[in-house]
């Protein structure tokens, strides 16, 4: 079910209230198929299951599409056609359509607009999930935007999900511990593995030891890093060959990086935006994450639930968020990062990780947890 909006004159979900269930309005972004929009899509994909669940996302996209699949009623918000009062409007319009019993918003202007039209119409339970730390420091606007979505999360809303005991303890000063919630990102085995099966069309060249880095060719991702680390693997070993998955930005700035040091096809490859990720992880032989910061990472728990080596960082502070990849972390340098690397060839599948750790952060049990904050009192 799909509803564009583009302009004030516009289209509303009609769902009909004859269950008892409770019910859930989403609003999420959906510009890109990145880390909060997975887990924003396994959480509602379970919650369904015990809850009438429907969403308003920002813009169409993967998010929009993966959720018809699955029969949520979508309405779509055309922020790059709308004005942030058009947007406000159309929230309060799908809210009184809807008559949801909770709401839950996803980043910051989802935030904002979430909680204002609420307040507004309903005033249903309210709650945030913060997905990972600010990724830019931004000028005075992002500064009045970040103070305007704090108001809004101290004020207006009833509780803040996190996804990572790291951010709770950077947001207890914020919004207080007695309305932080820790809910670990989870994963749909089922789905994930069913993905996996179905194989991808990329070819890997046999004998080789393949390395993917996920995720938005944003700064945060390092993967200049991955690229620098890459020149230094291939001086000492020509069997090794990189994958960057994901597109951003930075594409441009990467791609010249690549060139100036001297990597080219094969041995360095750019695929951009893919819809068969899982597929991807089990053809590799490992996962690397790099980043300056990171939440609770979803391409680290779906490497680890698929049994593939994870080489992180030591800024992505993956054991003390109650992941163990299975490697101790490398340096966050080009250095660090291409010996752990080396340590692979011959014997990529060794790894000290348990099964406990890669299968305990299940989509199931952030849905349980996070039905039982919609319902406390």
């Amino acid at each position: 079910m799909q509803h564009s909006i583009t302009n004030t004159d516009v289209e509303y979900m009609s769902i009909s209230r004859s269950t008892e269930k409770i019910r859930v309005l989403h609003i999420v972004s959906g510009d890109l198929w990145a880390g909060a929009e997975a887990q924003a899509y396994a959480l509602i994909k379970q919650l369904n299951k015990d809850c009438t669940v429907a969403a308003v996302l920002m813009n169409e996209g993967e998010l929009a599409s993966r959720l018809r699949a699955i029969d949520i009623p979508v309405t779509v918000l055309d922020e790059t056609r709308c004005s942030a009062w058009q947007l406000f409007q159309g929230i309060r319009r799908a809210i009184k359509a809807f008559k949801p019993t909770v709401i839950h918003t996803h980043r910051q202007k989802e935030n904002i607009l979430g909680s204002l039209a609420n307040l507004t119409t309903l005033r249903a339970r309210c709650v945030r999930t913060v997905h990972g730390a600010s990724e830019f420091n931004g000028g005075l606007k992002t500064g009045i935007q970040r103070w305007v979505d704090h108001a809004c999360g101290r004020w207006l809303q009833d509780g803040v999900i996190v996804v990572s005991r790291e951010l709770m303890d950077k947001l207890k000063g914020q919004y207080g511990a007695q309305r932080l919630y820790c809910v670990p990102n989870g994963v749909d085995l089922e789905e994930l593995t069913e993905k996996a099966s179905a194989g991808t069309d990329l070819v890997f060249e046999p004998g080789c030891t393949h390395i993917a880095i996920i995720g938005r060719l944003v700064q945060v991702k390092r993967v200049d890093l991955f690229l620098e680390a890459a020149r230094l693997v291939l001086d000492q070993s020509n069997q090794y060959r990189f994958h960057i998955v994901g597109n951003g930005p930075l594409e441009a700035t990467l791609k010249a990086q690549a060139d100036t040091l001297i990597l080219a096809e094969p041995q360095v490859q750019f695929h951009g935006h893919r819809n068969d990720i899982p597929a991807i992880i089990k053809a590799c032989d490992a996962v690397v994450l790099c980043s300056d910061h990171e939440g609770m990472p979803m391409v680290a728990l779906e490497t680890l639930a698929l049994s593939k080596p994870l080489i992180s960082t030591d800024t992505v502070r993956l054991f003390q968020n109650g992941i163990d990849p299975g490697f101790d972390p490398a340096p966050q340098t080009p250095a660090g990062l291409s010996t752990a690397l080396l340590s692979l060839q011959g014997n990529p599948s060794t790894s000290k990780n348990t099964t406990a750790s890669r299968f305990s952060l299940t989509s199931i049990q952030c849905a349980q947890k996070t039905l039982g904050i919609y319902s406390y009192e």
